[in-house]
């Protein structure tokens, strides 16, 4: 008699909310207490995957919180932003997977408008209104104007290289508010059908340590038919570099955008000037 196939059970949640983490524990406990609200009633895990921190600091804190659902992976070196997301990607099976920086605090019903957006069956990923702190944590502030859009989608400039549009223009600016479809969106607040991410098989992991593998997924996804947008109505404040000024951690950037060039070179053109 020929066994019965066996069910597999659909997930309990919607949403898989991945953290990677190198110190700034600061950081990450304002990042760790935005997500409630952020997503209001929906379901969720939280899986935070270690590079490596100073193993004191962590253990202390990781022994004090008390989050449901949560989940910890720690990694005995840093693996890089791609490979350490992958392998926490990879543990739950949510049908829809939220990358999230440690240096992000979530605005409340932020998460809820990403999931929103992910109605549409068009869009394969969708990323969000990111701002530069008021208050700098040591940063510095010229290079980050306090209270000014730091990411609001990305296009190419003429050397093929993404740019983060509207950098430094007031959040309430009516142009800023009417972008949707973009073609990238950083990984420090992405969100992704994971039918999308089984499909490319996560971040390439050529990318090392890390930088352009975001851009390379969305140009990837696109690939097959999938939007990206932006979304105004999802917003965040980004810490964006705290952790590599204080640690000085360098990024193979160069090497990476040689290696993004070869990939995709023949399907990019110059698309900044349709933003302007």
């Amino acid at each position: 008699m020929a066994k019965k196939q066996r069910k597999e059970r659909p997930p309990q949640t919607l949403i898989d909310i991945v953290v990677p983490i190198h110190n700034r524990f600061d950081l990450l406990a304002e990042c760790l207490t935005s997500i409630e609200e952020a997503a209001w009633e929906l379901t969720y895990n939280i899986i935070l995957i270690d590079n490596a921190s100073t193993e004191e600091e962590a253990d202390e804190f990781y022994a004090s919180l008390e989050l449901p659902n949560l989940n910890i992976l720690r990694n005995q070196q840093n693996l890089g932003f791609p490979r350490a997301c992958n392998i926490a990607a990879n543990r739950k099976r949510s049908p829809l997977i939220f990358f999230l920086n440690s240096d992000v605090v979530l605005d409340p019903g932020s998460i809820n408008a990403l999931v929103q957006e992910m109605d549409n069956p068009e869009v394969g990923i969708a990323g969000m209104k990111l701002v530069f702190p008021i208050d700098s944590r040591g940063l510095r502030t010229d290079m980050r104007p306090q209270g000014k859009i730091q990411h609001i989608g990305m296009s190419f400039n003429i050397k093929i290289v993404p740019i983060h549009h509207l950098v430094g223009w007031s959040e309430d600016n009516p142009k800023v508010n009417s972008l949707r479809k973009v073609h990238a969106v950083t990984g420090a607040a992405m969100m992704v059908r994971r039918s999308v991410w089984a499909k490319l098989g996560g971040f390439d992991e050529d990318y090392g340590h890390g930088s352009f593998e975001d851009v390379d997924f969305c140009i990837r996804a696109e690939k097959l038919g999938y939007n990206t947008h932006v979304v105004p109505e999802a917003r965040a404040v980004h810490y964006t570099g705290a952790t590599v000024e204080k640690y000085q951690i360098g990024f193979p950037m160069q090497m990476n955008h040689l290696l993004f060039l070869n990939k995709h070179l023949n399907n990019l053109a110059w698309s900044e000037w349709q933003i302007w």
